[in-house]
């Protein structure tokens, strides 16, 4: 596995896919965590990632050259596999069909049962797991080496699961493009578009009466508040009294960047202004509490946020990431992302054009009506587990 993940060898990729898999057999027989944890392997390791290092070229390359490592990157990095491929080690039921929902080490499972008993897989993907392993900011506690070699485990892992996986279902043309740029076979392809029951999100014919944008999410950096926050610092000066209200929790870990987002309200002079309210009883209400919606994110899959405020009749500002311009169509406006002057303008336009918002307001719920329900998500899907499975197992998982 370490060759494999160290090298830019065409044959590596394959290489990797067949170590887990002889993991997931190596479970069956003997303590598989006790083996990850051996102490040996950080010596191994060391000396399979120097050799690697010493014989990397200036070539161009599709990722960039792992660097030479130190002793404690090869403990920290030895610490970090054991941790990440815990679930190989997990006992695994037989069953008809296994379904991930994400990339990443949901997948594991996935490609264990696969390996073991040949189960039929299906991976649907939101959010683009790698793309965002690369953009999440270094970590304080991560060594530049040892943020490499995870960057490199991330990126094998993704591409294992392309290539395991039955049928991939991305939740928009973005994902296909990366899906497809990994070495994904097209023909394994089922797109399917979120869906959520619109009925949920009733009740947005009337609007606050404070001018108010209104965000909906988790505290979290891949979500740019710092953007949001600075754009709505430029719309005071066209909409003094307007108010912008983040609903959401904050993720442990994510502590810090709420402070650091807390701390930015105030440096820009927004304590009455804009707010963090924490979780909703009724996450309708939130989406409902503004005027417009904004989405600031730097990534995004397809997300529910933007279909559930269109279907709560809200008209979204939103950054142009990943399946975001897909979903919204002509029912809102689209901006750079960590472009805090696009949004605000936006805001401001959305805010100050009351016909022009209502009429977005009304679309977009039109919108999701037309393309966005529960029940096209659960037939699509319902289609790809009879495929794989054949129509008896199906009938039978959901109560005949």
């Amino acid at each position: 596995m370490l060759t494999a993940m160290l090298s830019d060898a065409p044959y590596a990729g394959a290489d990797f896919t067949g170590a887990l898999q002889n993991l997931s057999r190596l479970a069956l027989r003997g303590d598989l965590q006790a083996a990850l944890a051996d102490s040996g392997n950080a010596r191994v390791l060391l000396q399979v990632w120097s050799d690697a290092a010493n014989t990397a070229t200036d070539t161009v390359r599709r990722v960039p050259t792992i660097p030479r490592p130190t002793v404690a990157d090869a403990l920290s990095a030895t610490m970090w596999l054991a941790h990440l491929l815990r679930p190989l080690g997990q006992p695994l039921p037989e069953c008809d069909l296994t379904h991930a929902v994400s990339n990443g080490l949901s997948v594991l499972p996935a490609i264990a049962a696969k390996a073991i008993y040949g189960t039929p897989f299906i991976l649907t993907e939101h959010g683009m797991y790698l793309r965002e392993r690369y953009l999440t900011p270094p970590s304080p506690y991560l060594s530049a080496g040892t943020r490499a070699f995870l960057l490199r485990f991330y990126r094998h892992l993704t591409q294992a699961a392309y290539g395991a996986a039955d049928l991939i279902s991305p939740a928009s043309n973005f994902n296909t493009r990366w899906q497809l740029h990994f070495g994904t076979d097209v023909r394994k392809l089922r797109p399917v578009y979120n869906g959520i029951n619109p009925e949920l999100f009733t009740g947005g014919d009337t609007e606050p009466g404070t001018p108010t944008v209104a965000w909906v999410g988790r505290v979290d950096p891949i979500k740019d508040l710092s953007t949001l926050i600075r754009s709505h610092a430029l719309l005071q000066r066209h909409v003094p009294s307007a108010q912008l209200r983040m609903f959401g929790p904050i993720p442990q870990g994510n502590e810090a960047y709420e402070l650091a987002c807390q701390q930015l309200i105030h440096d820009l002079g927004l304590d009455s202004a804009a707010h963090f309210e924490g979780r909703v009883p009724s996450v309708a209400q939130a989406y409902q509490s503004g005027h417009v919606v904004a989405l600031s994110s730097i990534s995004e899959g397809f997300p529910y946020s933007v279909i559930e405020a269109m279907a709560a009749g809200r008209a979204m500002v939103a950054t142009d990431v990943g399946g975001v311009r897909e979903a919204i169509g002509d029912t809102g406006l689209v901006v750079p992302p960590r472009d805090p002057q696009a949004l605000s303008e936006a805001c401001q336009e959305l805010l100050q054009d009351d016909a022009l918002r209502r009429t977005l307001s009304r679309r977009a719920r039109d919108r999701v009506l037309t393309l966005f329900t529960l029940q096209h998500c659960i037939d699509a899907y319902r289609s790809m587990y009879a495929e794989l499975t054949g129509p008896a197992p199906l009938s039978a998982a959901v109560g005949g």
